[in-house]
C-alpha cells in the first residue's frame, strides 16, 4: 500500500512538471527608454543622429571633442517625458568654448525602467581642444548614481575626435562608458558620425552605434534631417533604428532661435516594441561669443 501510495506520488510529480515546461515561456516585458535617450529636443528630433553636430550642449554626454567645433556661451535647459513607459528626464548644460580649451558641465535627472524602476543622477564633465581648426580632440569624466532595481555609484567616462576636412563637413568618432562598470544601464559603445550644412539651410545627419558586449555585435542607425526656414524657423525628422535594444523610431520636431538662443520641441514615436510616445522640450540660451 505504502509503495503504491509512493509511486502515485511521483507519477504526479512528473506529470504536473511535464505539464509546466510544456507551457509557453511568458514573453519577457520589452525595455523602454534608458540611459541613452538623454539627448536635448533637437536631437530627439533628428533620429538621436548628433554626434558630429557640436552647436548644443548635448555634446557635453555625446562626443566631447564638438565642444570645441564652434566658439560660443552657451546654458540649455531641456526635459522630456515619455507617458506610456515612465520615463522621463530633466537637465541643465552649461558650455564655454570661447577659450583654447573648452569645458562643459551638465546634469541630468532621470527616472526610468519600467517595473524595474530606477532614478539616477547622472554629472558629465566635459573639456575639448584643437588642435587645428579642422581637427578636435575631446574627453569626459561622467559620474552615476543610480538607486533603484539597479544600483551603482560610479564613474566612467567618454572620449572622441571629430574632423572637419570643410566648413561644411563633420565627421565624429567616439568611446562612451570607456570604463566598465558591470551595470546594465552603463554599458560600453561606440560611435562613427557624419553631419553636413548645406546651403546654409539643410542639414543631413546619421550616426552609426556599435555594442560589442556581447558575441556578435550589434548596431543602431540614426539619420536626420534638419531644415532651417528664414534662419530662424527650423523643421526636423528623424529615423532610428536600433538593433541594440530592439527599438524602431520616427520623430520630428520643430523650434525658433535667434543669435543661438531659442527653444525646440520634438516628438518621438515608437514603431511596436515599448511604444514609446516621448515629447521633449528644451530651451538654450547663448551668451556670446
Amino acid at each position: 500500500m505504502l509503495r503504491s501510495l509512493l509511486l502515485l506520488v511521483v507519477l504526479s510529480a512528473a506529470t504536473a512538471f511535464a505539464q509546466e515546461t510544456d507551457q509557453p515561456m511568458p514573453t519577457p516585458v520589452h525595455p523602454g527608454p534608458d540611459l541613452r535617450d538623454l539627448m536635448h529636443s533637437r536631437n530627439m528630433a533628428m533620429g538621436g543622429a548628433y554626434m558630429s553636430m557640436g552647436y548644443g550642449a548635448e555634446v557635453i554626454g555625446g562626443n566631447p571633442a564638438a565642444l570645441a567645433a564652434y566658439k560660443r556661451y552657451q546654458i540649455e535647459a531641456s526635459g522630456a517625458w515619455d507617458v506610456p513607459n515612465g520615463m522621463g528626464f530633466g537637465t541643465l548644460g552649461l558650455a564655454d568654448s570661447t577659450n583654447q580649451i573648452a569645458g562643459g558641465i551638465s546634469y541630468h535627472f532621470v527616472t526610468f525602467g519600467g517595473l524595474e524602476r530606477r532614478w539616477a543622477h547622472v554629472t558629465t564633465m566635459a573639456l575639448a581642444y584643437s588642435l587645428a581648426d579642422w581637427i578636435h580632440l575631446g574627453v569626459a569624466a561622467r559620474h552615476h548614481v543610480i538607486v533603484g532595481a539597479s544600483n551603482t555609484n560610479s564613474i566612467t567616462m567618454n572620449a572622441g575626435v571629430l574632423i572637419r576636412p570643410a566648413s561644411f563637413l563633420s565627421i565624429g568618432v567616439s568611446g562612451h562608458n570607456l570604463i566598465n562598470n558591470f551595470n546594465k544601464d552603463i554599458t560600453r559603445f561606440f560611435v562613427a558620425s557624419v553631419s553636413a550644412l548645406i546651403l546654409g539651410q539643410l542639414t543631413p545627419c546619421f550616426d552609426l552605434r556599435a555594442d560589442f558586449n556581447e558575441a556578435t555585435p550589434r548596431f543602431a542607425y540614426q539619420g536626420g534631417l534638419e531644415w532651417l526656414i528664414a534662419m530662424s524657423f527650423p523643421v526636423r525628422i528623424g529615423y532610428q533604428f536600433d538593433g541594440i535594444m530592439n527599438h524602431q523610431y520616427l520623430s520630428g520636431g520643430i523650434g525658433w532661435f535667434t543669435e543661438g538662443s531659442g527653444v525646440d520641441i520634438a516628438y518621438r514615436h515608437e514603431l511596436g516594441g515599448a511604444e514609446g510616445r516621448l515629447i521633449s522640450l528644451t530651451v538654450k540660451i547663448q551668451l556670446g561669443q
